[in-house]
């Protein structure tokens, strides 16, 4: 009996534990649930509030356009844009946003070298052909992953996404150069490219501070000479600054075509007659107004700019003469033009000149070609064939150099040139008898022998006017006359001159 208890009494037991640990799995699942439950609750509540503000500001950052366009601004570092999209310039700028860190990548800043002369040269239809079938090239010259494209104009970008070195980026530009300079099919003109450096991360991490700094090592490429490279320093840019901020303006001008020319007489003392014009470039800069040569000019020679001046103003000296000549009875009147010498150093000017006037039906000896320092330009031999088929072809020549040791004395019969100028500063040593004035004297005494038109430049006063007159100077030219005019004050002048046989009569006596 008291084992039947026993067992029914320990069996009852035993089931109350085993009801008892159920409810408590029970409660403690329920207690763990209702945690969970709340956490997820919690964390889809976050999740809502945050693509909520996250649209807002997308919204608000590109004014409230849809998500799909302003996606790109809010991708991750890492990854990389599946299309690229816009021009070049815009392609570079998406790129950088996903190089990655430690990488070194390299931009070339190809600018082609005298383009706007050999635009005028082949037409316009030619050169948009000759820009197309560059970009082409170019694209071919490296990887798929690496950019290129034209920019804008006669500007090229092609971007080395790295890893890069020195060795890479001397053969990189190399191939570049090579690419362009080739033949082209669209023209029968041979074009080269000068071209910047610069490179990512050191000189920028965004397209437009890339293409800043590599416009600076342009710069310092042209200046160089042209159908070369330069790699952008922090150097350069102290240096070269001024310079690169002005010839940036001054190649904006010349596209705006803000250039025009004046013209200042030559006047024969015995007559009172003009004889000729000497052309004169200036700047109508839309702020400062007219600025004078010594305001650019030298930037345009340092950086080769000057050759696009040759053909561009000689083109424009023609066709006025032309209206000149169609208007009054102009005769034995002639229009210099200058010429430094890097633009003689042009293959193939003098033909480019004869070309031009033989277009508008008109006659070489209307045109002389002022020659800054001639002994300068003689050791060259491109200039001096050029100058040799300059008076081939008909037109006059003049030459300002008297040589340094005066060498012209010795060379008289040898120069190409048939006018012999005197320059301001040889005036002066004439009129202050200062030292080299005899020097200055036989050779205008010998000039006058040899049968060459002499010029005295830069007279300014009554004085200076009787004083080479009697040593047979006649023609002259300078502020006392006239200072530089406009076209249409020059053209005046020819419509009713402001001297006659009378008017220096005094002087020359």
């Amino acid at each position: 009996m008291k084992n039947i208890v026993f067992f029914l009494t320990g069996n009852y037991l035993s089931e109350d534990i085993e009801i008892l640990v159920a409810v408590i799995i029970i409660l403690v699942t329920s207690v763990v649930l209702f945690f969970l439950y709340r956490n997820v609750v919690s964390e889809l509540r976050k999740f809502k509030e945050e693509r909520i503000n996250l649209k807002k500001d997308k919204e608000a950052a590109l004014g409230n356009k849809d998500e799909e366009s302003v996606e790109h601004l809010f991708e991750k570092k890492d990854r990389a844009p599946k299309k690229l999209s816009g021009d070049i310039f815009q392609q570079l700028d998406q790129t950088l946003q996903y190089e990655k860190e430690g990488m070194v990548s390299a931009l070339f800043y190809l600018n082609l070298d005298n383009f706007k002369s050999s635009v005028e040269k082949m037409g316009g239809d030619a050169a948009n052909k000759a820009i197309k079938e560059i970009a082409q090239r170019l694209k071919k010259v490296g990887e798929k992953k690496h950019l290129s494209g034209n920019w804008k104009e006669d500007i090229f970008l092609y971007y080395y996404p790295g890893p890069i070195d020195n060795e890479l980026i001397k053969q990189m530009a190399n191939q570049l150069m090579t690419a362009v300079s080739a033949p082209l099919k669209s023209t029968t003109e041979l074009l080269t490219t000068s071209m910047g450096i610069a490179l990512f991360p050191y000189d920028g991490i965004t397209a437009s501070q890339l293409v800043k700094n590599a416009e600076v090592a342009l710069y310092v490429a042209k200046k160089q000479g042209k159908n070369q490279f330069a790699l952008y320093s922090a150097e350069l840019l102290e240096s070269e600054q001024f310079n690169v901020t002005y010839y940036q303006e001054i190649k904006r001008s010349i596209q705006n075509e803000e250039f025009i020319l004046y013209y200042q007489p030559m006047v024969d003392v015995k007559t009172g007659k003009i004889i000729a014009f000497e052309s004169l470039l200036r700047w109508n800069h839309p702020t400062l107004g007219i600025l004078p040569p010594s305001k650019f000019l030298n930037v345009m020679d340092l950086t080769g700019d000057i050759t696009w001046f040759g053909s561009w103003g000689f083109e424009r000296v023609v066709k006025q003469y032309v209206q000149w000549k169609k208007m009054f009875r102009i005769r034995d009147l002639f229009i210099s033009i200058n010429l430094s010498p890097k633009q003689l150093m042009m293959d193939g000017l003098a033909r480019t000149f004869f070309d031009i006037v033989r277009k508008n039906e008109f006659d070489t000896e209307s045109f002389c070609l002022e020659i800054i320092d001639y002994y300068t330009v003689v050791r060259n031999p491109m200039a001096l064939h050029n100058l040799s088929e300059f008076r081939r072809y008909g037109f006059r020549v003049a030459m300002d150099d008297l040589g340094d040791q005066y060498e012209l004395l010795t060379d008289m019969d040898r120069v190409i040139a048939n006018i012999i100028k005197i320059n301001r500063e040889d005036i002066l040593k004439i009129v202050n008898g200062s030292e080299g004035s005899d020097k200055v004297l036989r050779t205008i005494g010998l000039a006058t022998q040899k049968q060459k038109v002499v010029i005295a430049e830069g007279i300014e006063d009554e004085r200076m006017v009787q004083m080479l007159s009697t040593h047979g100077v006649r023609f002259m030219q300078g502020y006392f006359f006239s200072p530089p005019k406009s076209t249409d004050e020059a053209q005046a002048m020819l419509k009713t001159p402001p001297w006659g046989m009378h008017s220096f009569s005094k002087l020359i006596k």
